[in-house]
């Protein structure tokens, strides 16, 4: 794997080393624009000097982290030379997994180019550690935004925000394009589709992230989908499709269900995944299955932050696609294409304010108070 990175990196291993910052604190000047050394057009965006990593992230502050992974921590990374900030991933080359995800990122940027995919700015191979550099998101990700409790990362400037109906809605087509993006036009299954892997712009529109685990789509002679067979179940609690957790398979219809799961988190603002809640309640799908065929109380389980300011239509339309998403059967979900329509629909629907629950309680009747502590709703009535 040593030999690899080397060959990335067009040298031997020793021709690049591991700097430290200079003693007094102070960023040793950057050498000229035009020497190769520096700045190599290798595949994928730019190869940086590893001492430029090093400096730009202030030899990786703590204050600078913008988040820690699986296979390595993210840090803010200032390239004056280019104008441009970053986030720099760390990867340790003593870490085989990591190794597997960084050669899946290369593989996947090499071709994802999409308004709703985070944009590669470079890579850098130092001695013992690489580093893949994106575009630095200043609303940093999803879940940042939907979780009070979330940890905030030191590296991020900008405070959370509360997301509204239409916010959340153009998250979800974005996201939704990004994995059409992915499915069709670059192949590849991205197999841990989360909120904490969607980051936000300035502008707060998504940005899909970490191909770490993708896996290129194989077909047959036919022209079918082939499930691909892992060996160890990787991705994120909650989010991962039944055929995974159950027969060790993946496919682009395990990208729809995580999908689909990934809208019930964005619009209840709960976690995929709740260790605190009682068993059979911990999963958001289990959680939300006594009302799936009573769409009237599915206003009770929005996420409160939105208070009533959404549309009844649009809210049955976006569950009636999630609920496709997340059916237990691989066969039986739609293509990403049919899912982008579904939520294309559900966005086009213009945001009115709902009548309060509490002041509908005398049509409702007795079945919400039954209902109530089943779905543990959230709301005060």
């Amino acid at each position: 794997m040593k030999d690899f990175f080397c060959c990335l990196r067009g040298g031997s291993s020793s021709q690049v080393n591991e700097q430290e910052p200079p003693a007094n604190n102070e960023e040793e000047e950057p050498p000229a624009n035009n020497e190769d050394e520096d700045v190599l057009d290798v595949g994928a965006g730019v190869t940086f000097p590893w001492r430029e990593i090093v400096v730009g992230t202030q030899n990786f502050e703590e204050t600078r982290s913008l988040g820690k992974g699986k296979f390595g921590e993210v840090f803010r990374c200032d390239f004056p030379r280019i104008n441009q900030v970053g986030a720099a991933k760390i990867h340790d080359h003593a870490n085989r997994a990591g190794n597997i995800e960084f050669l899946a990122e290369m593989r996947v940027f090499g071709e994802a180019y999409h308004p709703n995919v985070i944009n590669l700015i470079g890579k850098s191979f130092g001695e013992h550690k690489s580093a893949i550099v994106y575009e630095f998101m200043p609303n940093g990700s999803l879940h940042h935004h939907l979780f009070a409790n979330a940890r905030p990362s030191p590296g991020l400037r900008q405070e959370t925000q509360v997301l509204d109906w239409g916010t959340r809605m153009g998250i979800a087509v974005g996201v939704a394009e990004a994995l059409v993006h992915l499915h069709t036009g670059v192949k590849e299954i991205h197999r841990d589709v989360k909120v904490a892997n969607i980051l936000l712009d300035e502008n707060l529109a998504p940005k899909l992230s970490d191909f770490g685990l993708a896996m290129q789509i194989i077909r047959n002679e036919e022209g079918d989908e082939t499930p691909r067979e892992i060996n160890l179940i990787k991705g994120s609690r909650g989010y991962v499709a039944p055929e995974t957790e159950e027969h060790m398979l993946v496919s682009t219809k395990s990208d729809v269900y995580s999908y689909g799961v990934f809208l019930l988190v964005l619009f209840t603002g709960r976690e995929a995944y709740d260790l605190p809640k009682p068993r059979g309640k911990m999963n958001i799908t289990d959680w939300l299955m006594p009302i799936w065929g009573r769409k009237e109380y599915l206003p009770l389980v929005i996420d409160t932050a939105l208070g009533y300011n959404f549309p009844v239509d649009a809210l049955h339309s976006l569950f009636f696609a999630t609920r496709m998403c997340i059916d237990a059967q691989a066969l039986a979900r739609p293509s990403m294409a049919f899912v982008e329509n579904m939520i294309r629909e559900a966005a086009s629907y213009p945001v009115t304010e709902l009548i309060p629950v509490i002041e509908r309680r005398h049509s409702i009747g007795h079945a919400v108070t039954e209902l109530l502590p089943v779905i543990e709703r959230r709301h005060s009535i």
